[in-house]
């Protein structure tokens, strides 16, 4: 685009004037990335702070970029991979099994192999509705509110389920001997 070709240019210069020409052409569209990538549910204040990062990036970037770079898209793939990463964040990245079975004790590599036996054992013999969610969840680190939309449900529901799945675990585990 020729006019991502002038911005480009200028911000090489270290043109601020540039920089605002950027914010007020596609900061509206990074914002909607941003909403898009995170659900209906995300915060303003994480829209515009990563909105803002992004065009930090641009920034600190434009001596990097090619002359013929979609100012755009690269704003749109920056911002996008900051909103999942933020999500990813958001969400617990320590896997249900080390939560649930591992204590702050030493253990064999035997023993964990056991607890993680037993932990997978609980989670299939739960419902199968519930074993779902409990997996999209914990797993595959969905949004409850992705959830609920895909399962068409509401969200309170899949908390309610997840809770219930949760106690569920907890007393098969607990009536193992599995320390939880």
């Amino acid at each position: 685009m020729r006019g991502d070709y002038e911005i480009l240019t200028r911000l090489r210069d270290r043109d601020q004037a540039a920089l605002e020409t950027a914010i007020r052409r596609y900061s509206g569209y990074v914002a909607a990335v941003v909403k898009k990538t995170l659900g209906d549910d995300c915060a303003r204040q994480d829209i515009e702070e990563l909105t803002s990062d992004a065009f930090v990036a641009l920034w600190a970037n434009a001596g990097k970029l090619r002359d013929d770079s979609d100012l755009k898209y690269w704003l749109a793939i920056v911002v996008r991979n900051a909103s999942l990463r933020r999500r990813q964040k958001s969400v617990s990245t320590v896997p249900l099994e080390e939560n649930l079975v591992f204590d702050r004790t030493p253990a064999t590599q035997a023993e964990k192999r056991e607890r993680i036996r037993q932990v997978r054992e609980a989670v299939d013999g739960l419902e199968p509705v519930d074993r779902e969610i409990f997996l999209r969840h914990y797993f595959w680190h969905q949004p409850v509110q992705q959830i609920a939309r895909e399962m068409d449900k509401n969200s309170s529901a899949i908390k309610s389920r997840l809770a219930r799945g949760r106690e569920k675990l907890r007393k098969i585990l607990l009536k193992e001997d599995c320390p939880i």
